[in-house]
């Protein structure tokens, strides 16, 4: 497989691990302030790169042009979104799945 095969394995891996982590502290109470600064990042890095293409700012800098036109596959998208269900259910179900079951 190819590096562009692996990548989204990985980063669904790391992603399903990351969600399960965050909404069981959200729905547990001991997140805490833990989560707003991670949403509110997001959010600036997606305003950052909205106002560079609002400004023209990747005419200036080619390397923000590369960067700002890039398009993940729905394929990969696709990929990434299964592992990381996939490894969010395992880690649930290894770690701590309600005792009805």
């Amino acid at each position: 497989m190819r590096h562009t095969g692996w990548m989204p394995i990985g980063m669904g891996v790391m992603m399903g691990a990351m969600a399960l982590m965050m909404l069981h502290g959200v729905l547990t109470g001991d997140t805490g302030a833990s989560a707003a600064p991670f949403v509110l990042a997001h959010v600036a890095v997606i305003a950052l790169a909205a106002l560079g293409v609002a400004l023209g700012v990747h005419r200036r800098w080619p390397v923000l042009a590369r960067g700002l036109a890039h398009r993940p596959s729905l394929r990969h998208v696709g990929l990434m979104l299964a592992v990381a269900l996939a490894t969010a259910g395992i880690v649930h179900l290894v770690h701590g799945a309600p005792t009805w079951i």
